[in-house]
């Protein structure tokens, strides 16, 4: 038997939860009103205890695994008595067997009226048929008991001398023992069981809540919420976690409660787990690498716009793309537009060459062939066209925030060989989910550079700050802007 707890608002979800996880014919043990737990400040909630038998339960399994997923959405949202119905159904085709199953009790879930007001009522019978139960399974006990022991006294007491036939009589009151004694074991097996489920059931954490966001993790149910926000926001369940464990182990129960409290906390916690490149022009050479379609000419080109136009530097444009066709001659298209050197990078030692007739250039910006780094053969190039180590480039890994996590993350473990120094994400328009960004740079420890956001030049582009990630992930300026646009 499987015990558990369910913690909702209202008894209604509640029920509901009840229903979706252990299915039609789970028992409700107990049900409490957590109103008068939670304080001023928070909001109250129901909390049901309901059990169900292994053998309903993997009933319950069986049937879902045999529907399509559209099915199983109407099945989760149709009644229990209509799932109970199905249930039956493909479990008695699938078996060629009409016999139903054994009830467990005559009360079952389907036969409890999904009123908020009604637990009341329910706790009560319940203790009523658990304290029933127990006086007659005593009973039962005293009464073997009791005929055991007067069995017994009859195999003393000493056969009368008159009565020779009492011999033959007595054959069957010697077997009596033997099955009063089986009886008795069974029942003491019995109830060895039941102790051990109500001890099971003791020994359960009452801060324990089935089926809310985060209770995999052991966050607590005040924390569901922003559990759901931060992972709905791209942040990496096991981030979130842990992040949320902190807060638990900082935060007094009673604070909990409060959300905005909550969300204050989680939001300093994000700030000073942020890192961000203080000086971002630093340097003389500045190298972009990336996959193929992360944005590397285009956040390079906003890059040298923003140095030439609004910080009035002398800039140099290269290229290492050969292999895309037209990628020379678009570049050389741009370095014409800004009035700035340009040139080929086909080998490592043209950098020497390069190098000597750029001595008055500000900065030199190159941008690099897009590739996944899955074999040596790609390592080797890449490397070859870096330059050396003696000018001290700064490599600039840029990545696309549309990516998923896990491919952001697979790129920034292939490209560690090249020792880049930061990360700079583009398409931050076409995103919905930017807790991809704080993975990365929480995953690598490697601060962030800048984002690239729309394909205005030089407009599109801005240098990183912990302050816009935040604004990101918790979309503070976006819900300011449904605000004044609903006044």
């Amino acid at each position: 038997m499987q015990v558990k707890k369910f913690e909702a608002r209202t008894m209604k979800e509640a029920l509901e939860m009840v229903k979706t996880q252990l299915g039609p014919d789970a028992i409700i043990l107990s049900a409490r009103d957590n109103n008068k737990s939670f304080g001023l400040v928070g909001e109250g909630s129901v909390e049901i205890t309901a059990a169900v038998s292994e053998e309903t339960l993997q009933r319950k399994k069986f049937a879902e695994s045999r529907l399509r997923e559209q099915d199983q959405q109407r099945f989760h949202q149709s009644s229990a008595r209509q799932q109970k119905e199905l249930i039956t159904k493909m479990v008695d085709k699938h078996t060629q067997k009409n016999k139903p199953p054994a009830q467990i009790t005559q009360r079952r879930y389907i036969d409890i009226e999904e009123d908020e007001n009604q637990y009341a009522r329910q706790q009560q019978m319940s203790e009523q048929r658990v304290r029933a139960s127990a006086q007659r399974a005593l009973n039962a006990f005293q009464e073997q008991e009791e005929t055991f022991t007067g069995t017994r006294r009859q195999q003393a007491a000493p056969a009368p001398v008159t009565q020779p036939v009492a011999k033959p009589v007595a054959r069957p009151v010697a077997a009596a023992p033997d099955q009063e004694s089986e009886a008795i074991r069974a029942l003491k097996n019995e109830i060895a069981s039941l102790k051990q489920v109500i001890t099971q059931f003791q020994q359960m954490p009452q801060s324990f809540v089935g089926s809310h966001p985060g209770a995999d993790y052991g966050i607590n149910y005040d924390l569901s919420a922003i559990f759901q926000k931060l992972t709905s926001a791209g942040v990496a369940p096991e981030i979130t976690a842990d992040i949320l464990t902190q807060a638990q182990e900082t935060l007094p129960a009673l604070k909990l409660k409060n959300k905005a409290l909550v969300e204050a906390w989680v939001a300093r916690h994000v700030l000073d787990a942020t890192k961000i490149v203080s000086n971002p022009t630093a340097g003389k050479i500045h190298c972009f690498v990336g996959p193929a379609g992360a944005g590397k000419t285009s956040t390079m080109i906003k890059m040298a716009s923003n140095m030439v136009v609004r910080e009035g530097k002398k800039v140099a444009l290269f290229t290492t793309d050969t292999f895309k066709v037209g990628a020379a001659d678009q570049m050389k298209i741009y370095a014409q537009i800004l009035n700035v050197p340009f040139s080929v990078i086909r080998t490592q030692n043209d950098w020497h060459n390069l190098m000597r007739y750029l001595a008055n250039v500000d900065c030199v910006l190159v941008d690099f062939t897009g590739l996944s780094l899955k074999n040596n053969d790609e390592i080797q190039m890449m490397r070859s066209l870096l330059p050396p180590q003696a000018l001290n480039p700064n490599i600039h890994l840029v990545l696309s925030a549309n990516s998923k996590d896990g491919d952001v993350t697979e790129l920034g473990r292939r490209y560690s060989m090249l020792n880049y120094k930061d990360v700079i994400f583009s398409g931050l328009d076409e995103s919905a989910q930017h807790g991809t960004i704080f993975n990365f740079q929480k995953r690598f420890d490697i601060p962030l550079h800048s984002f690239g956001i729309g394909a205005r030049v030089p407009e599109d582009y801005e240098f990183a700050t912990k302050e816009r990630l935040l604004d990101l992930i918790f979309k503070i300026t976006q819900l300011k802007q449904q605000d004044s646009e609903a006044v």
